[in-house]
């Protein structure tokens, strides 16, 4: 399940388009919108509302241009550094959500080469750099340099509004950075500061991951049966819900709960995750081996009904 992809799902994850239309069918090399409240926005609302916003400001620039070139010409040079940033930012945005897209398909040189210029583009507004710093951490975390990565989550953070949705996920990238590192009073620390739980779906999920994988690493996890229950289905209805079912699995196992714990880990096969768990979270990926081991008929195929 950490393997790399092969040739046939490669091929499948370029042809997808960028953007995923919810959660549940979004796949490795698929982004989704995300408002502020944590939900999944449809791509066609998304890019109706920027083809309004574009259309405003496009208007609103040909006036004052037209009105600079006629009237004021010192002007003129104002509007054409002005197109000139706003073009700018537009093409700059699309390489932070093709460095997401490469990242997210274990590609950190490709995700780096895409997203680090641009955190030193001065003239790029500084959300912008700020969140290609957090594609940059990525890139950090899956070239096994989760310190380097945990810093520039923070430097980054620090200089986005808390309003946006980048600067909440970035607490649960920083939960994660501090258990792959042994930190984990400081992990507990941030997921407690982050309670109660969200109720957006995507930063719910997020909640959940960072939860269960400091549990990992604690060895415990206090959660009551339903609930890891409702985590369970929600992980069985992704294409990308191998990481979430893994975390279930390990969860029933502690429980002693081992035909649960077995069908998670088969279903966790059926579906996409992280191409590097030995890295984004290795007491997850550790369990694993020693689970394999006590329990090698794991990954056999699902017996057939008679």
């Amino acid at each position: 399940m950490a393997d790399g992809p092969g040739k046939d799902e490669l091929a499948l994850v370029q042809a997808r388009p960028m953007i995923a239309t919810d959660l549940d069918r979004a796949g490795k090399g698929q982004l989704v919108y995300v408002g502020r409240d944590g939900e999944v926005k449809h791509p066609s609302s998304v890019r109706n509302r920027q083809l309004v916003a574009y259309a405003t400001i496009g208007t609103m620039f040909a006036a004052g241009f037209t009105l600079a070139a006629t009237s004021f010409p010192v002007l003129v040079p104002f509007y054409l550094v002005l197109a000139g940033r706003f073009v700018g930012t537009g093409r700059s945005v699309r390489k932070v959500n093709e460095a997401s897209v490469a990242l997210s398909r274990g590609d950190s040189a490709a995700g780096r080469a895409l997203a680090e210029p641009i955190t030193r583009a001065w003239w790029v507004p500084g959300r912008v750099r700020a969140l290609a710093e957090l594609r940059v951490a990525i890139a950090d975390l899956l070239d096994g340099k989760p310190e380097v990565a945990l810093d520039r989550v923070r430097r980054a953070r620090a200089r986005l509004s808390p309003r946006l949705i980048q600067h909440q996920f970035s607490y649960y990238t920083e939960i994660n950075l501090l258990v792959a590192l042994g930190r984990l009073k400081e992990a507990r620390a941030v997921l407690e500061a982050r309670t109660p739980m969200p109720t957006g779906e995507v930063l719910k999920l997020s909640y959940w991951i960072a939860q269960m994988h400091l549990g990992v690493a604690e060895g415990k996890l206090v959660l009551d049966d339903s609930e890891l229950d409702d985590r369970r289905r929600k992980g069985l209805g992704m294409t990308a819900g191998a990481d979430l079912l893994l975390l279930c699995s390990w969860a029933y196992a502690t429980r002693g709960d081992a035909d649960e714990a077995l069908f998670s880990w088969r279903q966790a096969r059926e579906r996409e995750g992280s191409h590097r768990l030995d890295v984004s979270m290795p007491k997850l990926a550790e369990w694993m081996t020693q689970y394999r081991k006590e329990h090698p008929e794991v990954d056999q195929p699902e017996p057939e009904e008679e």
